[in-house]
């Protein structure tokens, strides 16, 4: 069993990789290990992220290390660590001698980032089909596309948006390639972070909700998973970028969380 930092629905935490007995070749598994974190910049690093990619700290929000560290509870020199991680994974942005920013989103950026997740995200549902045993796979689908039902059923939107990054996570980790799974797992917050935030809108649910739930129909085969995210990410990208045109704040540089709206 290896283990690895990462962030996993909506908690710090540090996973591990384990092999079931489902099939010869096993299938890899996250599961969320209540350890303390690798060290304190990890725990830095993961409980600021977790503030990010859930929208606590909304895009384009200015902060600065020592309000980070007093916040959160590390001292200078984690916060300053964890902020420089953020850096490089393109959730906050440097601002020289005058802080962080929450890297702010724009329909552009949001296109992009679709764009790329439209480029990964088929081959890794397929390869992570190809991977699993036929049994355990059948099994998680029919399990994620209850619990999701189940959450937007109960307009538990932010369990329905956990479930999904949890999912993906799962796919991403069974194609074991890790050069996928890095390339996923650098925009796994950002895609948290644009569902987050356009579900805010009491809008999104009425129209975004049908859509991303009947894009994934039954059937776990291979090539038909590869279909499935084609049609999951696609359908994600129209809805969502629908929703984000009809926000006033298009009309200026950056996507203003509905709450920050001062419309006259």
């Amino acid at each position: 069993m290896a283990g690895s930092v990462g962030s996993f629905i909506g908690m710090p935490y540090i996973w591990t990789r384990e092999m079931s007995t489902g099939g010869e070749d096993g299938v890899m598994q996250v599961t969320a290990d209540h350890t303390a974190p690798a060290s304190l910049a990890d725990g830095a690093y993961l409980a600021l992220r977790e503030l990010i990619v859930t929208c606590r700290l909304t895009p384009g929000q200015r902060v600065t290390e020592r309000q980070v560290a007093a916040d959160l509870g590390f001292g200078l020199t984690p916060t300053r660590q964890a902020l420089a991680r953020l850096d490089s994974e393109g959730l906050v942005q440097t601002l020289p001698r005058r802080g962080y920013q929450v890297e702010p989103l724009t329909i552009g950026s949001v296109n992009e980032l679709f764009q790329v997740w439209r480029i990964i995200g088929p081959p890794i549902a397929e390869l992570a089909a190809r991977n699993i045993p036929a049994g355990d796979r059948e099994r998680v689908f029919n399990d994620h596309l209850a619990a999701v039902q189940a959450a937007f059923a109960s307009r538990d939107v932010a369990t329905a948006i956990e479930e999904s990054s949890r999912f993906w996570l799962w796919l991403a980790e069974n194609t074991r390639n890790s050069r996928l799974l890095e390339l996923y797992t650098r925009l796994e917050g950002e895609l948290r972070r644009v569902f987050t935030l356009v579900f805010q809108d009491p809008a999104a649910e009425e129209i975004i909700g049908p859509g991303v739930r009947n894009a994934w129909p039954p059937g776990a085969e291979p090539e038909l998973c590869r279909q499935h995210a084609e049609t999951f990410i696609d359908t994600s990208h129209r809805l969502l970028l629908g929703i984000l045109a009809s926000w006033p704040s298009v009309v200026q540089a950056e996507v203003v969380p509905p709450g920050a709206w001062n419309v006259a």
